[in-house]
């Protein structure tokens, strides 16, 4: 027996190992893993590596151009002269033959290193385009784990819901054995039990939902767990009012800048192409050997130094500079709409957010109101004062309270999660340090 009971024990404590060894899924760390994990995150760093490719490209540019060429050459004929009546043999009909080179741009009038700096500034582009991003799927995983964390909160309060009926059903069956209130008082109160029951399956059904919601935005397996805290104290305060808020979104938009990049890029990319029409100045060593029994010298060295202009284009050059220029007006025109866009984005949600802690606070004052309400009518129901009908609806309306209050207490985060994205603030950083407060101050 007593080996039996080390082996369960044992066996025991292997299943609870994984959940022991998880840590609680708090906020920072959903955002952290969003901004390390998400699709999003994987593509901003595909993108970021294709852009310094393109970079290493151009930079090969700055180095020689080394060309081996060698071969074998087989001729139908062989390749002879004339001279009067007489022919002379000029070279083998079959032969071995390479050639070496190296070629170097001397002067481009400045399109290499211009088109090094365009290059750089898209880099910075892209790589602010996949923050923009990342910080969009941190706010859509901040909304995701709020609703998770609402709907396992919402389960607390159907168990309360539960329990209240219970309690009541027991009341009413008691009044009912002593004959003081109708049959129909007793069915109403279990129809009311069953609705609940119905809505506990239909809430453990949606937080299955959404936790695999949330570990796809995550790109971890839908079925992987996680712990979760038992809530969340109110969302920290923000040190900004409206106008600063606007004010830091237009210096630290990701969107914003990586535009703003965007259009010095396009305006280099231009002056790369008013640089098509400098000349171009290139020389060239080389090293080449032939075959030939006829030659004296086979074996030739060169080296060439010279100027490459193109005199007539039919009016590309023209063409593109033209439409590099309208590229960069395009570009500012977006960089406008996006500023504008951010402003009163950011206006919204600073709104939203600040609408939702009125809301909290109203819900909070409406479950009060809800419960002495409920107090009441119970009281008079088991006086014969009110009805079976006026208590249930009074217990519903006590339940809706308390949902309410879960709902705006994790839709303010949600809000605010927004708020912050649209800002370009570190949004695990941010809360790290708030939820840290309020922790302390509890």
């Amino acid at each position: 027996m007593r080996a039996i009971r080390v082996a369960a024990t044992g066996a025991t404590l292997l299943w609870l190992a994984p959940v022991w060894a998880q840590t609680v899924l708090t906020l920072p760390e959903v955002l952290r893993r969003a901004g390390e994990t998400s699709l999003q995150a994987d593509t901003a760093k595909l993108d970021e590596a294709s852009a310094k490719e393109q970079t290493r490209e151009i930079k090969s540019s700055y180095y020689p151009q080394i060309t081996l060429d060698g071969g074998h050459t087989n001729l139908d004929n062989q390749p002879s002269f004339r001279s009067g009546p007489i022919v002379f043999p000029s070279s083998n009909q079959a032969y071995w033959q390479y050639s070496f080179s190296v070629r170097e741009l001397l002067w481009d009038g400045g399109r290499r290193s211009t088109a090094m700096a365009a290059s750089r500034t898209r880099e910075s582009s892209v790589t602010l385009s996949g923050a923009a991003a990342v910080q969009e799927a941190q706010s859509a995983v901040a909304d995701r784990y709020v609703t998770l964390l609402s709907l396992r909160d919402q389960r607390g309060v159907v168990a309360q819901r539960r329990k209240a009926l219970e309690d009541y059903h027991r009341v009413v069956k008691d009044m009912f054995g002593e004959g003081m209130v109708a049959r129909n008082d007793l069915l109403r109160t279990e129809v009311a039990l069953r609705s609940v029951e119905d809505q506990a399956s239909a809430l453990e059904n949606a937080v299955s939902t959404a936790q695999e919601a949330l570990n796809k935005a995550l790109g971890l397996d839908p079925t992987v767990p996680h712990l979760l805290p038992d809530g969340l104290p109110p969302p920290p305060p923000l040190p900004w009012d409206d106008t600063v808020c606007r004010t830091r979104a237009m210096d630290h938009n990701y969107g914003v800048r990586a535009l703003e990049e965007k259009v010095k890029g396009l305006g280099q990319i231009a002056e790369l192409r008013r640089r098509d029409y400098y000349p171009s100045v290139v020389a060239q060593a080389g090293h080449s050997y032939q075959q030939n029994d006829y030659l004296l010298y086979p074996h030739v060295n060169s080296l060439f130094i010279g100027i490459s202009l193109d005199v007539f284009d039919g009016g590309a050059r023209a063409a593109r500079i033209s439409q590099a220029k309208l590229d960069v007006d395009k570009a500012r025109r977006d960089l406008e709409e996006a500023r504008r866009g951010v402003s009163v984005a950011v206006g919204q949600a600073y709104r939203d957010f600040q609408e939702a802690l009125k809301e909290v606070a109203t819900a909070r004052t409406n479950v009060a109101a809800s419960e002495e309400n409920l107090r009441i009518i119970e009281d008079q129901y088991k006086e014969g004062l009110a009805r079976t009908t006026d208590v249930l609806d009074a217990e519903s309306v006590l339940a809706e309270s308390r949902y309410g209050v879960v709902r705006m207490h994790y839709q303010a985060y949600a809000k605010q999660a927004a708020l912050l994205a649209a800002m370009g603030e570190d949004l695990p950083a941010f809360y790290e340090s708030g939820l840290a407060v309020s922790k302390g101050e509890n």
